[in-house]
């Protein structure tokens, strides 16, 4: 997993990744956190759910996050959770002495190069019978309002050209048995899987908000292009994609957001 742009949206994540915050809360109540339970948040950003984590459990908790600001912001947030530690690691080279009862991945297995790898080595960091729960974007439709707001990049005269050398960074699946199929082929036991759709209104400042907060750091990150990227045309990408936005909102300005949205829980065998 590289470290796409997150450094540079670390103190904003947490307030503009609404979305992905609801969805963390599903996934921790599947997961169900045992009191003396030792965790690991794979992708765990700025924090923020990890130290709801640190509160649930007495159990030591560690996040990890490929970025050096994420982990930085995180660790200056951390006051008064002695249980809770943070290390910037890639979640392909995970080696830790620890193991783990549950280890959580909320929001970030779709940045994957290597899921394979990834949970090779998951499995190798839990304790037998443990569990690992991911939430995370799934299918090639994953979001249509930010897939309409790309088709808008992709044809338009400013845009297209260099937008033809964007290779997308994510890893998804079509459907739930896919993703099943591929925690088994790891030694995992499935528990639940989920694909949903979901969807809510969001003001199209919020939609904007929730799309700079994830997508943007895929289709605007310089590592993604075989061409170098200007400051013309990351602000005109900008100002399209707020333009598709407001285009989709109805007449209170309000945007049905949706999302196709996988969960899964599995258990090492």
């Amino acid at each position: 997993m590289s470290e796409v742009n997150f450094n540079s949206k670390a103190f904003t994540y947490a307030d503009n990744a609404l979305v992905q915050k609801s969805a963390s809360e599903v996934l921790l109540n599947l997961l169900s956190i045992q009191p003396e339970e030792d965790v690991l948040d794979i992708g765990c950003g700025p924090g923020h759910i990890t130290k709801k984590i640190a509160k649930i459990t007495n159990g030591s908790v560690q996040g990890i996050d490929v970025s050096q600001g994420m982990i930085e912001q995180a660790i200056s947030s951390n006051k008064d959770l002695p249980n809770l530690k943070y290390s910037v690691m890639d979640a392909e080279n995970l080696e830790l002495n620890t193991k783990f009862d549950v280890i959580v991945c909320n929001s970030c297995f779709q940045w994957f190069q290597k899921p394979d790898q990834v949970l090779m080595r998951c499995f190798n960091v839990l304790k037998e019978g443990g569990r690992i729960g991911i939430q995370a974007p799934a299918t090639q439709s994953y979001c249509p309002n930010f897939i309409s707001a790309i088709e808008k990049i992709r044809m338009h005269p400013y845009t297209r050209e260099v937008f033809n050398h964007f290779k997308s960074p994510w890893f998804f699946f079509d459907s739930k048995d896919e993703y099943e199929q591929l925690f088994r082929n790891h030694g995992f036991d499935i528990i639940y899987s989920e694909l949903r759709e979901e969807s809510n209104l969001f003001s199209v400042e919020q939609a904007y908000k929730i799309y700079q907060s994830g997508a943007e750091n895929g289709y605007l990150n310089q590592s993604y292009y075989t061409v170098t990227l200007t400051d013309n045309y990351i602000s005109t990408f900008r100002e399209l994609v707020k333009e598709a936005l407001q285009e989709q909102a109805d007449n209170s300005g309000m945007i049905n957001l949706k999302f196709e949205r996988i969960y899964l829980v599995a258990k090492k065998q």
